[in-house]
């Protein structure tokens, strides 16, 4: 596991080389609440407006079965879900598992989210700064919805 000192740091670098006009989407990050707490310290310094969270919500049983059908793309790492195509159709390369989408290592993950994320996702509803939204939509409704709560207008895809 990598410290969270390190990885807030390397973050925070990393999120002031960018034009402050320029949208941006952390994902994965923060995971944990010491990973928020210092990303809320060094948030102000980045000069930039306010944040927002966003909390896709899928049950346990739905998570473990998207984990567990889900297939990498060897070339590109587009991800598909395994019945919906037998090979990539961005470059025609060869699918296969991650080793981590294996049925005990989905129970480890899933666990360790409910231990170590969920206290964050806690703390940031409290903040006033997550966002709940409904994971059973389909890609294209959960988009819309995506930008629509975070814009405030439709999109028209």
């Amino acid at each position: 596991m990598i410290d969270p000192e390190l990885i807030s740091h390397l973050m925070k670098e990393k999120i002031i080389t960018m034009p402050k006009q320029r949208r941006l989407i952390l994902d994965g990050y923060p995971r944990t609440l010491t990973q928020y707490d210092l990303f809320k310290k060094f948030w102000p310094e980045t000069g930039r407006r306010d944040y927002r969270a966003i909390f896709i919500d899928v049950s346990r049983l739905e998570a473990m079965t998207r984990l567990a059908r889900r297939v990498t793309c060897e070339n590109c790492g587009t991800v598909f879900s395994e019945a919906t195509t037998e090979k990539c159709t961005n470059c025609s390369g060869r699918l296969s598992r991650r080793p981590d989408d294996k049925p005990e290592a989905i129970q480890n993950r899933l666990q360790s989210f409910c231990s170590e994320t969920m206290p964050m996702i806690r703390t940031m509803e409290t903040d006033g700064k997550m966002l709940h939204l409904d994971g059973k939509q389909t890609v294209d409704q959960l988009h819309q919805d995506i930008v629509a709560r975070l814009f405030g207008r439709e999109t028209n895809t």
